[in-house]
């Protein structure tokens, strides 16, 4: 039995605050430039923090065949928020995304959902990192988006496992931007994807797991309720 728990969105914001207003110190120990933290993007991720918590609230499965389409909007929402405005403005881009999410044999959510399928007895942390690096593995998943979007799925599936989501702070920025940099310059397929993949893997999954908060860090008190267990 693990424990269903509604995140406290307002701690979750605390930790991104952080993280964005030492961004351009922590971003001097990155192996490559990111684009600014700036507060449209801080405020769109945090919109795809409330909506992982309402999927693990109400039981959405991202892995089944029925649902799979509700990690776009995961990816639309760190893209835009979900003003109906910004909607209406990106929506060739959204329109793109969807097509490439479905269409593309190489990179596309087939590719994802065979991968997760044939790994989905691995423990909670690799399936969370091998998940993490097939989205952000070349071809991508999204057009855009794939660090956020990823990291939010990464964040449903320990949140399924009765575990706390994996939120940016100054402890792991560091450790997660420069193995994201490595992962999204391999690619997943090829005789190098062989044996790289899965070291990258497992060394994201030993980082998730070394740096997973305490659940009162990033849960509301008074909330978790005893559940039957959801992750597979």
């Amino acid at each position: 039995m693990d424990a269903t728990c509604r995140l406290d969105l307002q701690a979750v914001e605390r930790a991104l605050r952080e993280v964005q207003a030492r961004f351009g110190e922590l971003s001097r120990h990155f192996t490559e430039p990111r684009d600014p933290f700036t507060d449209e993007v801080l405020l769109n991720v945090l919109e795809g923090y409330a909506l992982i918590d309402d999927y693990v609230a109400r039981g959405v499965d991202l892995f089944d065949l029925q649902q799979l389409n509700l990690m776009l909007e995961i990816n639309a929402t760190v893209l835009c928020g979900s003003d109906s405005g910004r909607r209406r403005e990106f929506a060739a881009h959204l329109a793109a995304t969807e097509a490439r999410f479905f269409n593309n044999v190489e990179g596309g959510i087939k590719d994802l959902y065979n991968w997760y399928c044939a790994y989905r007895s691995d423990s909670i942390w690799k399936r969370a990192a091998g998940v993490y690096v097939r989205i952000l593995s070349k071809p991508q998943l999204f057009i855009e988006g794939n660090n956020r979007t990823g990291s939010l799925i990464v964040s449903y599936l320990l949140m399924r496992a009765g575990l706390p989501p994996f939120v940016l702070s100054l402890d792991n920025a560091e450790g997660y931007f420069n193995p994201s940099s490595v992962i999204r310059n391999s690619a997943k397929h090829g005789v190098k994807a062989l044996y790289e993949l899965p070291k990258i893997k497992k060394k994201y999954a030993a980082f998730l797991e070394a740096h997973a908060p305490q659940a009162d860090a990033f849960f509301l008190p008074g909330t978790c309720v005893s559940a039957r267990r959801r992750s597979h």
